[in-house]
Parts: C-alpha cells; structure tokens; sequence
C-alpha cells in the first residue's frame, strides 16, 4: 500500500509538472491582442483602439486591413513588459504583457453595428491574425437645444494666405425670467467640447498656427469654472495628488436668433476663432468637433431647472488651399503671392570703368517674402553688355526683402542703369502683376591709362600696343598679374610666425592656468570677500549702536573686525581674541597708532558685553567707521586683501 501511494505521488508530480511546463510554453506564444476604449460611441466621436504583438521579439507594425468604415489615425507606440495577477473568488489569473502596443485612433464614418477588422502580423515569417470587435455607433438625436457648425474666412485661399476657423456653439437661453442669465453659469459639470485643431499635433500638414494652442486657449480661459472643457484638459489640484479639476473656456457670448424647425429660436453664440497661415497648396479637413453635456431646457413645477443630456456634432469642413495658376505666369515672377512695390538704389552714382558699384532692390508687402527669388539681371536688356553681374544675396525681414548684388560697369558709354522687372501673384484680384523699378542715373568714366615712359621697374621693355584696359577693369594696363607682387616663397616667415604663436600660446595657457588655480584656491575666495562681508556686519552694528542696543551693537562692530583681519591672515574666526587681532595687525606692518586704535575699540566691544552701557560706547559708532577704512587700506597694501 505503502508502494502505490508513493507512486500515485509521483504520478501527480509529474503530471503537474507538464502541465506547468505546457502552460508556460503556451504563455510565450506569440499572439496578436486587440482592444477598444469603448464599444459604443456617439457618430462623430472617436474611439482609441490598441494592436499588442505579445510575446514578440523587434516585431513590425502590424497591417490595417479593411477598415473603410474608420478614419485611422496612428498614436504611438509602446513597449510592454507587465505582468498582471488578479484573484476573484479565491480563482488565480495572470496575465503577462511582453511585446509592443500599436495605439490607434478610430473615428466612424457611418452610424450602426460597425466591425472593426482583425488586424495582421508578420512574426518570423509567420502571418498571426487578431481577433474582430464590435464597436455600435449611435446617430445622435435631432435635437434643436445646443447647435455645432464650422465655418471657415476665406472659404478658399492661397498660400501664405491667412485662414480663420471657427466653431460656433449655439446654446438654447434658459426659460422664463432666466433667460438673461448665461446658460453656462448653471452647469453642474462643464460640457465636454472637442476640438480637434485645437491641438497642435492635430492641425493639418501644410497649416501652420498663427500662434500655439496655450496661447490661443489661454487667452478663453474662464477662472470662475464657467465654460466648456475642452479636449480633456485639466488642472491638477495643489491639495490632492488624483483629483484633476477640467479647465474650462468660454468666448464672450452674444445673443442670436435662429429659424430652427417650428420657429425663430433664441441662442447664446460661443466662437472658438482660430487662425492659420496656409503653408502649401491642397485640400485640408477641420473636424468633426462634438460637444457632450447636460443643458437646462425646462423648470419643474418647484420652479428648478430641469436638463437633459445632449450629444451635439458640428460635420468635418474641407477647405481648399489654390495653387497659383500657371496661365499667364510672366517669365520675370519672383514666387512672391500678395501685395508688393520693387524699388531700386544704386551706390556709387558716380565710378569708372571696372569699379565695383552695388545694386540693391527693395521688395516691400505682405505675403510670401520668405519665398521671394532674386531676378536673374544677365537676362535684362540693357544689363548684361555693359556691365558684369556677380550673383545677388537676399534678406527678409518683416515686410522687406532685399536683393543686392555687385556690379561693374564695362564701358564708359552707361548713363543709366535700366529698370529692372517682377511680378507677383495679386490674391485679391487673383492675377499676376508686373512691377518695373525706375531707370538709375549714372556716370561711368574711363579709368586711366598711364604712358609707357611713366612705368619703372624690372623686366622686359613693352611696346605701347600691349597696354591696354581689361574690360572688367582689373588688372588695368597689366597683362601678367604676377607683376603685381612678388610671389616667391620665403619659410622662415612663416617659421618665425609659427614660433610667435607657439610662444603665445604658452603665456596664454599659463596665465590662464595661475587665474584658475586662483579662483579655486578657498583662501583667495574669503579674502575676496572679506571687505564686503565686513562692511555689511559693521553697518548693522552701528545701525544697532544709534538704536540703544548695546549689546548686540558692539557684538557686530567687534564680529566686523576681528572677522576682516582673520579672513586676511587665513585664519578661524571663532575663539579670536582681540589680543590676537591685534598682534595679527601689526605683523602686516600697520602703523602702532592703528593697532593702539583698534585695541582700545576692541576693548571698549569687550567691555560692553558683560556690562553694556551707552556710555561707554558713546563715540565708537561714529569713530569705528574711520578705523575700519584705515585697517582695510593697510591690509590691501600688504596684498592681504
């Protein structure tokens, strides 16, 4: 009997065994795991939806097949490593998370049961498949109580055009002798408002914000809780760790009247006004923004207001940023899209033949400026045979973009620069302007040429014939430009120069070496400030003398001296003994009339320590003053300072 039961034990050991060794083989299969935050949302909410490759290695993003009822929007990844225990009814369960989660978010685009397809992986050239969920989305109902729309100012612009967004929020007046009072002053809780280009990482590419979202909110803020909530944001309370109070904003109100269904209907109007600056040509979606609250429309019979829950939706606004056309784009368009002038300046007026004059034109309106490109002045009639053009440099700032370039007249025949052409693209009236600057007065002399008899130097004698005016002006009458300087190569120059420098550097590097080690050394640092530190101890206590306390005053004026000669001799301040202070004086050479003076100030503070009268004291207020400077000018000249 003995026998079979040790057998039956081991039985049931192994037999756990597997089953643990099974159960932890199947724990680590790789497997795709799909959740959704909510499975009922309102049409035109949206809802987050989370993919997790569990128990894979570097896994790949997993595949998004068949979501045509969804705008998916991607929203980061994370790593999980998390192993969750829950007991319910003595019942054991463990979950462990090892892998990635892909976080998305779903937005439906039609009411009813919708499914969300099961998503694919590819893992170690294996396919691994989720599994589908169900998500109900619910038609909001037709109510007339609180109205969303989205409206844009310009309906359609160009780029760098500025684009205003606005939500409206229409909310029904509350009844009888309320009807003054602001609807949302009687709210329990704020209304939950989204607005989705309310968040900078959600305004559409190719928008840019006039300003950031803190700055534009901030500007709604109600401190009073009054408002709506808008995006989730909250305030964390300074007295709890968990509790989050919702920041709530509101617009300046106004009243309106709508013909909604039976009749004209009274409002209170909320404008969530937002500007951007269009970047890039293309079709841009604001929306869908949704509003979730409860609202008074009613009064019981006790004369309270009654509510009722409400789920409002404003539909998405698509708004169309217009390429410039290309019919009838002039050949001279500077890229600029707005209202511009062009003007033009020339310096010098007055130059020879081959002298460098600058060109500056002057490019002033708003608009694309940032975009503006220089005019080529080679393809200018008049430009390119009578002078040579050097490449053009351009600055913007503010409404002002400068072009300046280089110039250098070939020939003495120039009387005027000629007008220079641009156009830009006119928003207003949708067409290209041209723009000419005015002609510039100038005058262009020949540059000289010296006779052969006036030339000295070395060399092989010229003939008249070879001297001559480059046509660029450079080099004028000479035709070898080595004759400008000598070129020969001289190294002990460069060897010396290179010793300079060396020796430099070292002189550089140890005095910059001594001045660290200075400003390290702690002893230098107290000496340093020791006056300042002195001066505001003596100025308290002799503020504390004329005050009557004794005591305290002459504890000061006493700490003010004794502590500037210690700090001086680099010694402790405490258990300094006014014999000491001044023995330490006169070792730094002080005149024995200064140490006389301050032993007997030293003991008139010690005196008035243990018998504190003004009398004794009368005179050291104003005489201490006089010692202090003399101490402090003969420990500077002993460099002890």
């Amino acid at each position: 009997m003995k026998t079979m039961t040790t057998r039956t034990i081991r039985m049931i050991v192994a037999l756990f065994t597997a089953l643990m060794l099974s159960g932890a083989a199947w724990a680590e299969t790789p497997e795709v795991l799909c959740e959704l935050s909510r499975d009922r949302v309102y049409l035109g909410e949206s809802v987050g939806y989370r993919v997790t490759l569990n128990h894979v290695e570097n896994p790949s993003p997993p595949e998004l097949a068949g979501f045509d009822d969804f705008d998916v929007k991607s929203a980061g990844t994370q790593n999980l490593n998390s192993t969750q225990i829950t007991i319910i009814n003595g019942q054991r369960s463990e979950v462990i998370r090892h892998g990635q989660a892909y976080d998305y978010v779903l937005t439906p685009r039609r009411a009813g049961l919708l499914t969300v397809p099961a998503p694919i992986a590819q893992v170690d050239g294996e396919v691994l498949q989720g599994r589908a969920l169900a998500l109900r989305v619910v038609e909001p109902d037709l109510q007339d109580d609180v109205l969303l729309e989205i409206s844009a100012s310009p309906e359609s612009v160009y780029p760098t055009e500025r684009l205003t967004i606005t939500l409206s929020v229409l909310v029904r007046g509350l009844p009888g002798e309320l009807s003054d009072r602001n609807p949302l002053s009687v709210q329990s809780s704020p209304p939950a408002l989204t607005i989705p280009w309310a968040d900078d990482q959600q305004v559409p590419d190719g928008l840019e914000p006039i300003e950031d979202a803190g700055s534009w909110l901030s500007q709604l803020r109600d401190l009073h809780g009054e408002g709506f909530a808008v995006n989730g944001l909250v305030d964390r309370s300074a007295f709890s760790l968990f509790e989050r109070r919702p920041l709530t904003f509101q617009p300046r109100p106004r009243r309106v009247t709508r013909n909604v269904g039976d009749g004209e209907k009274d409002y209170w109007l909320y404008e969530f006004k937002r500007s951007f600056r269009a970047k890039r040509a293309g079709d841009y979606t604001f929306g869908p923004a949704t509003l979730k609250g409860t609202f008074a429309v009613d009064r019981d019979a006790a004369g309270r207001l009654t509510g009722d829950d409400v789920y409002a939706t404003a539909s998405p606004l698509t708004v169309e940023v217009k390429q410039v056309p290309d019919a009838g784009r002039p050949a001279d368009y500077l890229g600029v899209i707005g209202k511009c002038t062009l003007s033009a300046e020339l310096k010098p007026a007055e130059c020879r033949v081959g002298d460098p004059v600058t060109l500056t034109l002057v490019l002033r309106g708003s608009g694309s400026l940032d975009a503006a490109a220089a005019p080529d002045l080679a393809s200018v009639p008049g430009v390119a045979e009578h002078f040579k053009t050097y490449s053009g440099t351009r600055e913007v700032k503010g409404d002002t973009c400068r072009f300046t370039y280089t110039l250098r007249p070939l020939n003495s025949e120039v009387t005027e620069f000629p007008s220079i052409s641009g156009s830009y693209f006119d928003v207003s009236d949708e067409k290209y302007v041209t723009l000419h600057t005015d002609p510039l007065p100038m005058s262009v002399s020949d540059a000289p040429v010296l006779a052969d008899r006036r030339i000295v130097g070395g060399g092989p004698a010229r003939t008249p014939d070879e001297l001559h005016v480059r046509r660029e002006g450079i080099f004028a009458n000479i035709t070898d430009p080595r004759e400008l300087r000598d070129e020969s190569v001289h190294p002990e120059y460069w060897l010396a120069g290179a010793a300079v420098l060396a020796a430099l550097y070292a002189v550089l590097a140890g005095a910059t070496a001594y001045v660290r080690r200075r400003s390290a050394d702690p002893a230098m640092v107290r000496r340093r400030a020791a006056v300042a530190r002195a001066k505001r101890r003596l100025h308290e206590g002799t503020g504390l003398l004329r005050s009557g306390n004794v005591r305290d005053g002459t504890d000061e004026v006493r700490g003010a001296m004794v502590g500037l000669i210690a700090d001086a001799a680099g010694v402790a301040e405490a258990g300094m003994t006014s014999a000491e202070a001044c023995r330490r004086l006169g070792e730094f050479d002080a005149e024995p009339d200064l140490v006389d003076r301050l032993r007997r100030s030293l003991e008139t503070c010690d005196a008035a320590r243990y018998a504190p009268t003004a009398a004794e004291t009368n005179g050291l207020a104003a005489d201490v003053g006089v010692l202090f400077e003399n101490v402090v000018e003969t420990l500077k000249k002993q460099r002890r300072l």
